[in-house]
């Protein structure tokens, strides 16, 4: 749980008689600091009414969206902590996931959640080396290299844990698996590119990559680098 906690306990509210007393800076700012919205998020979110599961220790509201409210046991006290998740589980990317594997997705979720920032364009280094000159560019090149190494760990620890004894995988670990690989490939082969271009120029067109699929684009069609077809 990065980041500056807040106290929220003069709000008095409470899950399953446990009072949340912590909240994270991030969940604080997206309600406008308003105390009064945040206790109506939590109380709805986690009473009679609210749509919420159980994450291992943790409870999380239900949501189609990017995020959900999660309500974490503080280590130190009887309490809970309260931030966001940054998935949903009934988003068409976890909806698939088992209740009994969750805690594992969401563990890959939470260690991933900052090492994306973003795919980076020959442009970008343009802008940087403006700015701060050679260093400031084989600095951005070094910290997206990171996050993309420290991405390819995690993915490396989630199939690990989702492995079964005989190496076989579910299906839906199977498409949530191809489908971050595909995403760090992706982002592993802009940041190619990107330095490619700022230092020797364009080698030719780039391939797009993005939904979903990798190919040549043309001036009368594409030519996917997939499948044989055009």
């Amino acid at each position: 749980m990065p980041g500056t906690v807040i106290d929220i306990s003069a709000l008095n509210v409470a899950v399953r008689q446990r009072p949340v007393l912590t909240a994270s800076h991030e969940l604080v700012r997206s309600h406008g600091s308003d105390m009064g919205e945040i206790k109506l998020s939590i109380a709805e979110g986690f009473g009679p009414d609210g749509t919420w599961c159980e994450v291992g220790d943790d409870l999380h509201t239900i949501s189609i969206g990017d995020a959900e409210i999660r309500l974490h046991p503080l280590a130190d006290t009887v309490g809970w902590h309260a931030d966001y998740f940054n998935a949903g589980w009934h988003s068409s990317k976890y909806e698939s996931v088992p209740p009994e594997y969750r805690p594992i997705v969401a563990a890959y979720v939470d260690r991933v959640a900052d090492l994306f920032d973003g795919l980076l364009q020959e442009a970008d280094l343009r802008e940087a080396a403006a700015e701060g000159g050679p260093r400031a560019v084989d600095a951005l090149v070094r910290r997206q290299v990171h996050l993309a190494d420290q991405r390819h760990e995690a993915l490396d620890a989630l199939l690990r844990s989702l492995n079964a004894s005989d190496g076989a995988l579910p299906a839906w670990a199977r498409t949530l698996l191809h489908d971050e690989a595909e995403h760090l490939n992706m982002t592993r082969e802009w940041l190619g590119s990107a330095a490619v271009a700022y230092h020797h120029g364009s080698a030719g067109h780039r391939p797009t990559t993005i939904f979903g699929g990798i190919c040549f684009e043309f001036s009368t069609g594409t030519v996917d680098l997939v499948s044989a077809s055009v």
